[in-house]
């Protein structure tokens, strides 16, 4: 039997920081356990819908209790949001986030939160750029 792989670990304030910010979300249900009310997927496709409202369909996800189907939601997320934000998730993964284990779905919130706030931070040089146009008078 082949061996799991090592989880990844978040610290302490990295796991504060994706409670804060998952917090931010109106959502249309109230988090009160990750790793129970996130499994099925759909609370995270409405968070991505917020991020990325023209990558999200929130019809193709299901609120559900089985683990097949709310893989099936993994996998369509898998296939039609993430795969555009170059995030990919193996089976393993996706069932470690199916059933709320191995920290993943925290470590998948920490990867998303990551990647908006870099993707949506202002550019150093953009800053810069319209200071030295102010600023530089440059000799002529």
């Amino acid at each position: 039997m082949p061996s799991r792989r090592k989880s990844i670990q978040l610290s302490t304030q990295e796991l504060i920081d994706v409670y804060q910010w998952v917090k931010q979300f109106n959502l249309s249900k109230d988090i009160k356990n990750i790793n129970r009310d996130l499994t099925d997927g759909v609370l995270v496709a409405e968070i991505l819908k917020h991020l990325y409202p023209k990558l999200v369909d929130l019809h193709n996800y299901t609120k559900c209790y089985a683990t097949r189907n709310k893989l099936d939601n993994w996998q369509t997320l898998n296939r039609k949001v993430f795969s555009r934000l170059n995030i990919y998730l193996d089976e393993e993964m996706m069932s470690d986030l199916a059933s709320g284990s191995n920290g993943m779905l925290e470590v998948l919130l920490f990867e998303l939160m990551a990647k908006y706030k870099w993707e949506n931070k202002p550019s150093y040089y953009q800053h810069h750029e319209g200071a030295q146009e102010e600023g530089y008078r440059g000799e002529e």
